[in-house]
């Protein structure tokens, strides 16, 4: 396998397309930087959750994105933020690379976009870049020349297609369970609304009770109107709220605990370790730092099985007649500005979300709502532990598939 420096293999081009619309410019749709960070591939799936904005001629003509090419994030205030790469996997209309990124171009005749993809998302490429890296403390940053003297292992096209076609048919799984998961998601807050919001549960006589002329009482607690009969419960009432641990921060020690359970944070797996603190199923929400979201609502996470959780979550386990995902619809539209506390840095502590007050549904209808929600949560559960163990597996062959431990044979 040859090693060449990607600069000869390729051209690139670190991108000046800013945010701001300019009414001289042309519309366009931005591939930004958390497009890049975010996605291994852009495709025209991605294509109205990307920013509309305006670009020049010239800007246009350098930065179009189309099928083949490469992004990667090229400044941040962190290390671990920069080189981080995306296979531009559609023509996106109209699609250009926003700024902090550079765009790559391969010579398909030597190098595939697909399979350089794979090559950037090795630790071998993490730690290339960040040691050469320019900056410090404020922000690094990767500059052209940088970039071009990346050196990359280059085996036959052949095999680079079977390479690259083997990750993305993995990244089109974890995309195709996020799909179903999201109208999963839609499909159980449409049943939560249609009973809880606008209260057209059944009433005794299986008709809608709100829209049949059930009666409505106001509640002062709540500040707002629930069927007459129904009362008000707490979260510390309904939930056991267990303490968590971090992992130590130090990249040697985090490195030594490297294992397949996924360890999360407020927001998300931050990694995989070997060892579980819970096993489970649990609702976390976001204690302090990012504690909500842009609606001012909490961050709620699903979680269930093995999984260490970092400390900055509230980890919530629902009592025996509520299920997870009946208590994640409860607290999803609870107002942080209500129960947060701090002035510089806010923080939901535990004693002001115990205190947080629901509906406190009838026994007969949790029942009833608890078999829909339980029936669309193990298939939510089920994807995404498939994507666990996806990412796990992908994360785990890139650098064995590198430095030659394994590889592809007979594959057609």
């Amino acid at each position: 396998m040859k090693i060449i420096n990607l600069g000869e293999i390729a051209k690139i081009d670190i991108s000046n397309v800013d945010k701001k619309t300019k009414g001289t410019d042309s519309p366009v749709v931005l591939c930004n930087f958390v497009d890049v960070y975010h996605n291994w591939a852009i495709t025209n799936d991605l294509l109205p959750n990307l920013m509309k904005s305006t670009a020049n001629e010239n800007q246009i003509s350098r930065f179009s994105i189309r099928k083949g090419q490469v992004a990667i994030t090229k400044d941040s205030e962190t290390r671990d933020d920069i080189g981080v790469s995306t296979y531009i996997a559609d023509d996106i209309s109209n699609g250009v690379l926003g700024y902090h990124c550079a765009l790559i171009t391969p010579d398909e005749s030597i190098l595939t976009g697909k399979y350089l993809n794979v090559v950037l998302h090795t630790p071998y490429a993490q730690k290339y870049f960040e040691l050469n890296a320019s900056g410090s403390g404020q922000r690094y940053t990767l500059t052209v020349d940088i970039i071009a003297g990346f050196p990359v292992p280059v085996p036959d096209i052949e095999t680079q297609r079977i390479v690259g076609d083997f990750y993305s048919a993995i990244d089109q799984k974890i995309t195709t369970n996020n799909r179903i998961n999201a109208e999963l998601e839609s499909m159980a807050k449409t049943i939560y609304d249609y009973w809880f919001t606008q209260f057209d549960f059944p009433d005794e006589n299986g008709k809608p009770y709100k829209s049949s002329g059930g009666k409505m009482v106001w509640n002062e607690e709540l500040k707002r109107e629930i069927p007459e009969g129904w009362g008000v419960t707490h979260i510390g009432d309904i939930t056991i709220c267990h303490d968590s641990k971090r992992i130590p921060l130090s990249s040697k020690e985090r490195e030594n605990k490297k294992g397949e359970i996924p360890y999360y944070g407020a927001t998300g797996i931050m990694d995989y370790v070997d060892e579980a603190i819970f096993d489970g199923d649990y609702v976390l929400m976001a204690e302090d730092g990012s504690v909500m979201n842009e609606k001012g609502n909490p961050i709620l996470q699903r979680v269930s099985g093995k999984v260490w959780i970092n400390n900055h979550a509230h980890v919530l386990e629902p009592s025996k007649k509520h299920c997870c995902k009946l208590l994640m619809m409860l607290l999803r539209d609870i107002q942080v500005s209500k129960i947060k506390t701090g002035s510089i840095q806010m923080k939901i502590n535990q004693e002001n979300m115990n205190k947080i007050a629901v509906p406190d549904i009838p026994d007969d209808l949790i029942v009833l709502i608890n078999d829909q929600l339980n029936t669309i949560d193990k298939k939510i559960l089920h994807n995404n532990h498939e994507n666990q163990q996806l990412s796990s597996l992908r994360d785990w062959l890139l650098p064995m598939l590198m430095n030659g431990q394994v590889g592809f044979k007979g594959v057609e």
